[in-house]
């Protein structure tokens, strides 16, 4: 199985290639995944690895993303809860930038840039395995990042327990959102590393997953610059949702 490419006015151009699948989190319609138990969102989670495993003997499929859409605004086409799976022939760009940063951070400290739980004002909640944060730059108010406390590069590594405990503290963080802001749409991200990356990259490639819930609205300026504007301080954001308990 492969995919080709073709020139095009002196541009190159790939040709439609990949895998997209639907994953039904729950067969009752009126569920959410925040709903589910720990055990449940694991379940979920557990779900993703495996097809993320068999995209990776795909030799043609180099990134796999995983996503989830919430509420129509955040690009949900069904109200039926479900999240998705991409295997993309290429490395998408903003996986590229997102190494690069963690590399150059690598280089300048000699430490991964995830690795460290971050100051108490910016932490939200910790589990066994996992914590979660405001990222200290967000570009989106109220973003939330999970991160693995083992520095693990490739998402699916994860084994059947910290999947489970990935799924309490993700379930943890959904709730508190739809709590604290009126349950708003939001887009949940899986960031992981490239199939072949090579090995000196290992060091400084970190997965987590990132929440943004959608609380505001992209202009000309962030779609033109590339700079997003967040009026909400990260230690406020963090503040707010540490107190529901």
């Amino acid at each position: 199985m492969g995919f080709e490419r073709s020139e095009l006015d002196g541009f190159d151009a790939l040709k439609g290639f990949g895998f997209h699948d639907v994953v039904i989190e729950t067969p009752d319609h009126g569920v959410r995944l925040s709903d589910l138990t720990a055990e449940g969102v694991g379940d979920v989670v557990m779900a993703y690895k495996e097809r993320v495993e068999q995209l990776r003997r795909v030799g043609s499929i180099e990134y796999v993303q995983i996503f989830k859409n919430y509420g129509a605004s955040a690009g949900a086409s069904m109200s039926h809860s479900h999240s998705q799976i991409m295997g993309l022939p290429i490395i998408p760009p903003n996986v590229t930038t997102r190494l690069n940063t963690m590399k150059d951070y690598f280089d300048r400290t000699g430490k991964c840039s995830l690795c460290e739980v971050p100051s108490k004002e910016l932490l939200i909640d910790e589990s066994t395995h996992f914590f979660s944060i405001v990222p200290h730059a967000a570009s989106y108010p109220f973003e939330i990042w999970v991160i693995p406390r083992d520095h693990l590069s490739y998402f699916q590594n994860i084994d059947h327990e910290k999947a489970t405990d990935l799924g309490g503290l993700l379930k943890l963080m959904l709730l508190k959102l739809s709590l604290q802001l009126n349950d708003p749409p939001f887009n949940f991200m899986i960031h992981t590393s490239p199939f072949q990356m090579q090995d000196s990259c290992l060091p400084y490639a970190h997965w987590f997953l990132q929440i943004v819930p959608q609380l505001s609205v992209i202009g000309g300026f962030e779609i033109g610059s590339g700079c997003y504007i967040n009026p909400v301080f990260p230690e406020d954001a963090a503040k707010v949702l540490r107190e529901l308990i």
